[in-house]
């Protein structure tokens, strides 16, 4: 202890200077890491929410046209309308912000469902027509895109292979030692429910 005492009284000014500009230095350095530190937090809690929106909508895009034939055509028509646009908008922003695959994958399931429900429309319901803005959207499109949609009639992606690799890169953006990022990397389970 009279070893410390000693030695901090036995400074010299300029030794005292050396050793409180270290201190300010050391100060700055914390202060700084710190702040970083929290700045990419931030972008990466805001990225997350960002493809979690993104990712859920896709989804809820993909299963609502699967749903929609349950609907009769008349009340089909408005509702098939809108998902269209939401798509669109989705699959642009989709394709903008997200990994490469993850991103291809949900929309592939969006056009697999979309080109699925079209197929079917003209299958069971032939003498319903496509709404018109549906149609003038599909002949606004280029030859490669149209052929490019074609090439969805028969794939057949899986959703709960969506969920997982939703889920396998909004993991990335979660701290490294949350308990979240583990629950979200693992793989999904199916079981099968007896009903009763």
């Amino acid at each position: 202890m009279n070893f410390w005492f000693d030695a901090w009284h036995s400074l010299t000014p300029a030794q005292g200077t050396i050793l409180g500009g270290v201190f300010v230095l050391l100060a700055g350095i914390v202060a700084f890491g710190t702040g970083a530190l929290n700045r990419r937090s931030e972008a990466k809690r805001f990225h997350y929410e960002e493809m979690k929106a993104l990712y859920s909508q896709a989804l809820r895009i993909g299963r609502d046209l699967e749903l929609l034939k349950a609907l009769p055509p008349q009340d089909r028509s408005s509702i098939l309308t809108e998902k269209v646009d939401a798509m669109q908008r989705v699959i642009s922003e989709l394709a903008l912000t997200g990994n490469y695959k993850t991103a291809d994958l949900a929309i592939a399931y969006q056009y697999q469902q979309s080109v699925q429900l079209a197929g079917w429309t003209r299958k069971v319901e032939s003498d319903v027509g496509l709404p018109d803005q549906i149609r003038k959207w599909f002949h606004s499109l280029a030859d490669e895109e149209r052929a490019a949609l074609r090439r969805y009639q028969d794939v057949n992606i899986n959703r709960r292979d969506v969920v997982q690799a939703v889920r396998k890169e909004l993991a990335l953006y979660v701290p490294v030692w949350s308990r979240h990022r583990r629950v979200l990397r693992k793989a999904i389970k199916t079981k099968r429910y007896a009903l009763n």
